[in-house]
C-alpha cells in the first residue's frame, strides 16, 4: 500500500483514497487473450513497479466511506456517505468534524430512517446511538442497520444540533438485481462490487477464488466492472487462497471457463511508468490485456420484490429481523465457531439446496427481534 495505491501483488489494502473524479467512460474495444505466464517473484517495494511487469501493476483504492458534502448551518449538520462492510458489521455511522466538536460524547441520541425523494416515509427508529472517537476517527456508534441496506448504499445524514438524527435513503426509479442482490436504493456500483464479491461467486472452488480476487483487488470503473492483467490475477489468486493453493494450471483452467461462458471478458487498458493501472486506455501509456468481470445489472422482477419486501419495510414498532449473512473477511476476520454452528443449523432446518456450510469471508447473524 503506498497512499491510496494498492499493488496487485497480493497484499490486498485498505480502502483509504479517492478515485479520480474524471473517470473515463468505457472503452468499446476488446483486447486479444494473453498467453503470458504468472511470474513467481514475491513482494515488491514502490521504487520496482514498472509499467514491462503486468503482475505488480498498481490499482487506485475506492472512498474510505468518510463524510462529504458537509454542510454547516449552525442549527443542522449534514453530510453524505456511502455505507462499507464496517458500518454495518460495527454498528456505526461516520460522523464528520463539524458535529463531532459540538455533540456530546455521553449524550444519547435518537434516529430516524427515511425513504427520501417524493414520497418520504419512516423506514424505522432507534435510539440510544453514541458517539465514540477510535483512532482519531469519530464514529456514531449502537446502530443496527436495517437489512435493506447494503455495502455501497448512499445515504443523507442531517443532525439538528440537540438530539435527533436523520438517515435519508434515496430510492431507485425502478429497483435493480446487481449481480444477483436485489437493490432499492442510490448506490455506488464500485463499492457494492468490491464488498459483496464472495455473495455470488459460488461456482466452482478455484472460479469462486478468481472471481473474489478480481472483484477484490482489481479497478473499478464507474459501472463497477473490476479489471486486472490475467498475470496479476493469478498471482494474487494463488497468494489470497486461504488454506490449499491451487495449482497454476487449475487458475489457467478456470479462467478458460469463465471467459467461455462470458462470466469474464477481455477488455484494454494502460498503465503509466509508475505501473498505475487505467482503464479505458490512455493515450500515450502502455496498452495491456485486462479480464473483465462485469456485474449482471437488470430491472429487478415482481417476484424478487415480494421476496425481499418483508425485510425492506420497517415501522417503527416491534419487529422481526430475518437471518442474514454479513461479510467481514475484507476486514480480516473470520466468523465464530457459534455463527458457523448457528448458519449449518438454520440451513439445514429450512431444507436449502446446496453446502450448509458459511460462504468464506461471511459471518451470520441469526433472527432476532428489533424495536424501539
Amino acid at each position: 500500500m503506498r497512499g491510496g495505491d494498492l499493488f496487485c501483488n497480493g497484499c490486498h489494502g485498505r480502502m483509504g483514497a479517492s478515485e479520480p473524479a474524471d473517470r473515463a467512460r468505457r472503452s468499446t474495444g476488446r483486447s486479444p487473450a494473453s498467453a503470458a505466464s504468472a511470474s513467481t517473484a514475491v513482494g515488491t517495494q514502490a521504487s520496482d513497479v514498472r509499467a514491462e511487469d503486468p503482475v505488480r501493476v498498481v490499482v487506485e483504492e475506492l472512498d474510505s466511506g468518510l463524510p462529504h458534502s458537509v454542510v454547516n448551518t449552525g442549527l443542522t449538520v449534514e453530510w453524505k456517505f456511502h455505507v462499507r462492510a464496517e458500518h454495518l458489521l460495527h454498528g456505526t455511522c461516520p460522523v464528520p468534524s463539524d458535529m463531532a466538536d459540538r455533540a456530546a460524547p455521553q449524550e444519547p441520541l435518537d434516529l430516524t430512517f427515511l425513504r427520501g425523494r417524493h414520497r418520504i416515509g419512516v423506514l424505522d427508529e432507534q435510539k440510544g446511538a453514541r458517539l465514540r472517537v477510535t483512532g482519531g476517527e469519530t464514529l456514531l456508534t449502537g446502530l443496527t442497520w436495517p437489512s435493506f441496506v447494503l455495502p455501497g448504499t448512499r445515504v443523507s445524514v442531517r443532525w439538528d444540533t440537540w438530539r435527533k438524527l436523520r438517515l435519508a435513503f434515496t430510492p431507485l426509479d425502478k429497483p435493480v438485481v446487481f449481480g444477483g442482490t436485489v437493490v432499492r436504493y442510490v448506490y455506488d456500483p464500485r463499492i457494492m462490487t468490491r464488498e459483496l464479491a464472495a455473495f455470488d461467486a459460488r461456482v466452482d472452488r478455484v472460479e469462486e477464488l478468481v472471481l473474489v480476487a478480481l472483484r477484490e483487488l482489481g479497478y473499478l470503473d464507474e459501472q463497477g466492472r473490476a479489471l486486472l492483467p490475467r498475470e496479476a490475477l493469478i498471482r494474487n489468486t494463488i497468494e489470497r487462497a486461504q488454506t490449499e493453493r491451487p495449482a497454476t494450471r487449475k487458475i489457467h483452467g478456470a479462467l478458460d471457463r469463465l471467459l467461455s461462458r462470458s462470466v469474464l471478458i477481455w477488455e484494454q487498458g494502460s498503465v503509466n511508468r509508475a505501473g498505475m493501472l487505467h482503464y479505458p486506455a490512455r493515450r500515450g501509456e502502455r496498452k495491456i490485456a485486462l479480464l473483465c468481470y462485469a456485474p449482471v445489472l437488470r430491472e429487478a422482477n415482481r417476484e424478487e420484490l415480494r421476496n425481499t419486501d418483508a425485510g425492506s419495510v420497517y415501522s417503527a414498532g416491534a419487529h422481526r429481523v430475518a437471518g442474514h449473512l454479513m461479510r467481514i473477511g475484507h476486514l480480516g476476520k473470520g466468523a465464530s465457531g457459534e455463527a458457523r454452528a448457528a448458519y449449518r443449523e438454520d440451513h439445514k432446518k429450512a431444507g436449502l439446496a446446496g453446502p450448509h456450510e458459511l460462504p468464506r469471508g461471511f459471518t451470520y447473524v441469526r433472527e432476532h427481534e428489533r424495536g424501539i
